[in-house]
């Protein structure tokens, strides 16, 4: 009797195993046929020979928060704006090019700035409502958009004029100056225009001991647990954040320039020398530095500016802040002197950005020294 009982018992479990073994089968042969369908999707909403795989990057342009607040910035709008309507004899009867034209409003500024052609480039799924955009607007006429990368896309013409708001945080982040250097390269005729044709970057010094404090003193101290292993990796990010300029404690240092029309892509990765002159009396904690840019639109009638700084009206860039391991001592007699070095990180678009540097005091002796590495991604 215990015999049989121990047979059923090894039966019945054989059975258990064998059937659960048949489920997932099941549910892999499932999942295949699933992911199989999902794949072709992707596919059957792409160009021929494109990849099913989207770019994470240029998916994130399809969403319409992004697109309202780059909008809303009337810095950064109404710099192009201006630039386009007060310069009419640089877009009049001429063919113009927009480089990640988002919802078309550059690529609209400059049709109803008398340009005769545009052609709107973005690899965004954002590009269907920029067509019914323009459409509503009456300007299809003259706006014409292709959607896909700016490098892989073949254009028949050249143009006059290349638009572009290819800023990133730091100016750099996100690396589209690469696309629009292409562009330009390939699509601009001899002696035309980019816009904005010029951009500077800066750095400052931030003395900001409350923010600093907030940002690394409450891991020593979560609950009653110290956290405070977490800080050695906060100390290598580069913050995007907005600082109020009454936290300034030094010159700004134009580290690096360039000019639209001929900057190369082997000159988007570079080390720089700088120099900040602290400028209060009294004793300051250096907690930071600053990184912040200026775009230039240089025209016939009308210059206009694209200024991020902290001490000018905030912008959706705001500042891109490298925060110190060790606060500095400085007072008007101190100097910083030193080299800044960007180095494309080749993840998400992003760049390493290297300091280096010493504090003298008024008699050249070095107070301090600064050695660090950070990541903006």
């Amino acid at each position: 009797c215990c015999r049989g009982s121990w047979r059923r018992k090894q039966w019945y479990q054989r059975r258990v195993r064998e059937s659960n073994e048949n489920q997932v089968k099941l549910l892999e042969s499932k999942l295949a046929q699933l992911q199989s369908v999902y794949l072709d999707l992707l596919q059957s909403r792409k160009p021929p020979g494109a990849e099913p795989q989207r770019d994470a990057y240029f998916d994130s342009y399809a969403d319409y928060s992004i697109h309202s607040e780059m909008l809303q910035d009337k810095v950064r709008t109404e710099a192009y704006r201006d630039f386009i309507y007060r310069n009419p004899a640089l877009f009049a009867n001429k063919a113009v090019l927009d480089v990640g034209c988002g919802t078309g409003i550059l690529s609209m500024f400059c049709a109803k700035g008398g340009a005769s052609s545009v052609v709107a480039v973005d690899n965004s799924e954002i590009v269907e409502k920029a067509r019914l955009i323009i459409k509503r607007n009456c300007l299809e006429d003259r706006i014409l958009v292709v959607q896909g990368k700016i490098e892989e896309v073949a254009l028949e013409e050249k143009f006059d004029v290349l638009v572009s708001e290819w800023m990133g945080y730091a100016l750099l982040f996100e690396c589209m100056l690469d696309s629009v250097i292409l562009a330009r390269d390939k699509y601009l005729k001899p002696g035309g225009v980019v816009a904005p044709n010029r951009a500077s970057m800066f750095l400052s010094g931030l003395s900001d001991v409350k923010s600093y404090e907030k940002r690394f003193g409450q891991w020593k101290n979560v609950y009653d647990f110290d956290m405070s292993d977490v800080v050695p990796d906060l100390y290598k990010e580069a913050v995007v954040e907005s600082v109020q300029s009454k936290h300034i404690i030094s010159t700004a240092c134009g580290f690096k320039h360039f000019d639209l029309s001929v900057v190369k892509v082997t000159d988007l990765e570079f080390s720089s020398a700088f120099a900040l002159q602290f400028n209060k009396q009294e004793e300051q904690q250096l907690t930071t530095l600053v990184v912040y840019f200026t775009c230039f639109f240089d025209g016939e009638e009308f210059n206009a500016v694209l200024d991020t700084s902290p001490r000018a009206t905030t912008t959706h860039w705001v500042q891109t802040l490298l925060y110190l391991r060790e606060p500095v001592s400085v007072t008007s007699q101190h100097i910083l002197e030193g080299v800044i070095r960007f180095k494309k990180s080749g993840v998400k678009r992003g760049y390493v950005i290297s300091v280096k540097g010493k504090v003298f005091n008024e008699i050249k002796d070095v107070t301090a020294e600064i050695n660090q590495e950070y990541f903006l991604h």
